[in-house]
């Protein structure tokens, strides 16, 4: 029975999982989802940023069993996929701890989210606000900025609104009886300390026009997906990001609260393929496109007496409750 292991060279996993593909599912190799070393790993973003409520961004890889590991180390959620709520039902996650920032298009979808036990939603267009016009007064809608940083050829194109649209949004949000929780980032998932401290520099002022605009102060700032951007590596940064967030935003003192969401940073070094002899720790993405592909799961959690699991995820969803969420270039 293969057992997950690091490996000192990733490279070619990619490539790994395409081969496997193409040649049939009988050839595919299994993958290994390490569920203690994810339960450390999202504990470690807490612990290094005491001050950030992190959640886990679901579309990364959105397994059952990890989405229930998570939950049980009391995680919470991001959804940015429409499959991505569903995914945590079946897992039996979700709640009040889920962000949703997946576009709304109709009342209903917002009601179901709501009766699911979601209550803060992100909207990148203040025509969205409408959707939540006449909701119930404990659900929050967080407005999406647009970043001042210049958009990198290898990200999707930004999301969200001017500092401007976004003050004219909350005087819009007010009229419909809508309650603005505050607002919500975009920054590259290979951001430096320096970008987010410029991000949220920038959204602080804008939460202080909001203020001086419609005498609404603004309680919540998340600072994106893709958290903590490269300083996931980078140990020095880390603290100097953490540092950052805690002097600009003054948490304690302000009754700000701090979201952000995380994928990779939760996933790496827990997700590893196996084929033949080989086996090498893979991006989400990867595991994704084996699993959908009829690749065997085996899933490994330490806390108990070694418990290994043999998990079949058959094409059926009824059979496995596996979500695929990859995002696609440009979206």
């Amino acid at each position: 029975m293969p057992t997950a292991t690091r490996t000192a060279d990733p490279n070619g996993a990619a490539e790994l999982a395409s081969e496997a593909v193409a040649v049939g599912v009988r050839d595919l190799p299994v993958v290994v989802i390490d569920l203690e070393r994810a339960r450390r790993r999202y504990r470690a973003l807490r612990d290094d940023f005491p001050w950030v409520d992190v959640h886990y961004d679901v579309s990364a890889l959105a397994h059952p069993a990890l989405l229930s590991a998570i939950a049980e180390v009391d995680g919470g959620f991001e959804v940015t996929h429409d499959q991505a709520l569903p995914a945590l039902l079946l897992a039996g996650s979700a709640g009040r701890h889920v962000l949703h920032a997946t576009p709304v298009a109709h009342p209903h979808e917002a009601r179901a989210a709501y009766d699911a036990g979601v209550r803060r939603f992100v909207v990148d267009d203040a025509r969205a606000l409408e959707v939540f016009a006449g909701a119930p007064g404990d659900l929050r809608v967080v407005l999406k900025l647009q970043p001042a940083l210049a958009p990198r050829p290898a990200h999707r194109a930004a999301r969200g609104m001017s500092p401007a649209a976004i003050v004219a949004a909350a005087r819009a949000a007010r009229g419909l009886g809508v309650r603005i929780a505050g607002l919500s980032l975009t920054l590259p998932h290979d951001g430096s300390p320096a970008e987010y401290v410029s991000e949220i520099v920038r959204a602080m002022g804008v939460a202080a026009d909001v203020e001086a605009g419609t005498a609404q102060r603004l309680r919540l700032l998340d600072l994106g997906d893709g958290f903590p951007g490269r300083a996931d590596s980078r140990p020095a940064e880390r603290a100097e990001l953490a540092r950052a967030i805690r002097g600009i935003v003054a948490p304690a003192t302000s009754g700000i609260t701090v979201t952000a969401s995380a994928g990779s940073a939760v996933t790496a070094g827990c997700l590893t393929i196996v084929s033949g002899d080989v086996r090498r720790d893979v991006e989400p993405a990867v595991a994704s496109a084996c699993i959908d592909a009829g690749a065997e799961v085996v899933v490994l959690d330490g806390q108990g007496t070694s418990l290994l699991r043999r998990l079949p995820l058959l094409r059926s969803r009824g059979a496995s409750g596996h979500r695929v969420l990859r995002r696609l270039a440009g979206t």
